[in-house]
């Protein structure tokens, strides 16, 4: 199966560390606030955006899915927990590349500024799911104006290994979500 992502990494994880004002005052140091304007708020999360049909065919999609264990949300953790849990709770192992993971570049700022992973960092609207239709899924997304890629496949084993790098590495467990190195619990 194909693992697709839909959503972008980090995004409501960099929105609550933006909204915060200590946080903000020391990007305000380093980016104007244009930079994190309406588009970031706008795009970032689902409930955000205007629903649509696209929008509540993905939902309904998910929904059945989650059902299924086939499709989770990158809660706490982020995308990088969500893929361990989807793949552990399934028994598969699997392949991804790192660099076909949607994310967005105010999101990328926010997590240099603070250190951060934003692959490791909170994003409910972000979505990855086990399929053999990732057309469907991908075409449900673009209607509904979210972004989507394949990130990787499942394969035998327990293993998770990831594809984009010269130096063989596999995914490790989960760890605490990167929002709490910045915002306290």
């Amino acid at each position: 199966m194909d693992i697709v992502v839909t959503g972008y990494a980090g995004s409501d994880g960099s929105c609550k560390i933006y909204q915060n004002m200590e946080c903000r005052k020391k990007l305000l140091k380093r980016y104007s606030e244009s930079f994190f304007g309406i588009s970031f708020f706008g795009t970032a999360g689902i409930p955000a955006r205007e629903t649509g049909e696209g929008l509540l065919r993905l939902d309904a999609r998910f929904a059945a899915m989650y059902e299924q264990q086939l499709a989770v949300s990158a809660e706490e953790g982020g995308v990088l927990a969500a893929l361990w849990k989807l793949l552990k709770q399934n028994r598969l192992g699997g392949c991804y590349d790192l660099g076909k993971i949607p994310v967005m570049q105010q999101t990328v700022e926010i997590c240099e500024t603070f250190g951060l992973n934003p692959y490791r960092l909170y994003a409910p609207s972000c979505r990855l799911w086990l399929t053999d239709a990732a057309g469907e899924i991908m075409g449900d997304a673009a209607g509904a104006g979210v972004p989507s890629a394949v990130i990787g496949f499942t394969a035998e084993g327990a293993a998770i290994n990831r594809t984009d790098t010269e130096v063989p590495s596999s995914l490790r467990r989960p760890e605490k979500d990167e929002l709490f190195k910045v915002l306290s619990e």
